[in-house]
């Protein structure tokens, strides 16, 4: 008989003690997930994968009392030994899977709190790990492991996983509220909201699991063939490609010149992270000419008396361009085009904004350099 508890994030040891080398045990059986996974912004969380999150712990107050605080949402499967200098022990799960594939798909709901929600984790009594997963095929089932042979034991059918049971009935994972342990908001000791998602739903249809894990090529399992997976490669440069069908440009012509709208179609605020920025740059191409027109920068930035701080210190929002959910932003332009001209309109993304990659001593850094989040031609 099967024996569920249920435990906050904080003793969720005890369920990755069942499987001690996680990440190539999921390998053998999803190796197109996992190697999404490998390069996604789960798998370099930790402050050995992540120099911009290793840059903000170096300068954090709490790290010379040896108290690293991130490890929640940061490093979640490490068991986090520490060192004298306040940095987590390097490990095998700080390399690797700070942010397993088994702690994700072990949260079984979402306590809400004011300073930061906690996931809570379902662990199984006995050898046999209970894991969630989504598929509207089989929602409402719980999968075991069986082999069945047939046909003078000529033939085998497989269901389920050798190494876990299967629960398709948690509707979080259908509706992507599980993300919300750690991606909804966080409140710094000044009971501020350093990063806040600005989630509003009505009305919309679209979820982190729809737009951030949308059905790509590629067999889930290799113990049955499928033709399409979810997608778990999020936040690398290749998840971007998926993301840019959710911002749109319109130009409209107007007397004085045109106006350009940008639409964000997402249910959240276009970037969460008070380190993050976007810019939108106009280029103008005539008679074999370009000109660069006016940039605009999205962006929330955070701080202390009228001035960008560290998150720890802020205790107000300085300065919002950024795009809210749904919101259309109209930027004019005050240049009259003419037919033959082409507009080109791109939208950058930068995981660090250059303000705050100096402050961190990244500006040299490739996590401080932009990559396209989506760029769109208009010809007249």
């Amino acid at each position: 008989m099967r024996f569920l508890w249920i435990v906050t994030v904080l003793a969720a040891e005890i369920l990755f003690a069942a499987l001690p080398t996680q990440d190539q045990v999921c390998k053998k059986c999803h190796p197109a997930i996992f190697k999404e996974y490998y390069g996604s912004a789960h798998r370099k969380a930790s402050v050995y994968n992540d120099e911009v999150h290793r840059a903000v712990w170096e300068k954090h107050p709490l790290r010379e009392k040896g108290k690293y605080g991130c490890k929640k949402c940061h490093s979640p499967s490490d068991t986090l030994k520490m060192r004298e200098d306040g940095l987590p022990v390097k490990s095998a799960a700080q390399v690797h899977e700070p942010i397993s594939c088994v702690y994700c798909h072990a949260i079984k709901d979402v306590e809400k709190h004011a300073k930061a929600n906690t996931n809570v984790i379902v662990t199984s009594k006995g050898e046999r790990v209970l894991l969630f997963s989504a598929d509207e095929k089989r929602k409402g089932q719980k999968i075991t492991f069986k082999e069945e042979r047939g046909f003078l034991g000529l033939t085998k059918k497989v269901t389920g996983s050798p190494y876990h049971d299967i629960d398709y009935g948690n509707e979080a994972y259908y509706t992507g509220r599980m993300c919300l342990g750690c991606h909804d908001h966080k409140q710094n000791a000044n009971q501020f909201a350093v990063c806040e998602m600005g989630l509003e739903q009505k009305g919309n249809k679209n979820s982190c699991i729809s737009c951030h894990m949308p059905q790509v090529a590629g067999s889930a399992t290799t113990i049955k063939k499928t033709g399409t997976h979810a997608y778990h490669g999020m936040g690398s440069v290749e998840s971007l490609k998926l993301l840019e069908r959710y911002i749109t440009f319109k130009i409209e012509q107007t007397r004085e010149g045109f106006t350009l709208l940008v639409k964000n179609e997402a249910n959240h605020m276009l970037l969460m992270h008070p380190l993050r920025m976007a810019k939108i740059t106009v280029e103008l191409q005539r008679e074999g000419k370009k000109e660069i027109l006016k940039s605009t920068i999205f962006h929330r930035v955070i701080g202390k008396e009228g001035k960008p701080s560290m998150p720890w210190l802020a205790n107000e929002v300085v300065a919002d361009t950024m795009l809210k959910a749904g919101e259309t932003r109209k930027i004019p332009y005050g240049k009259k085009l003419q037919k033959g001209d082409r507009l080109t309109v791109i939208l950058e993304y930068y995981r660090v904004s250059p303000k705050a990659a100096e402050k961190l001593g990244l500006q040299h850094s490739k996590a401080a350099e932009s990559m396209i989040l989506k760029k769109e031609l208009f010809s007249f």
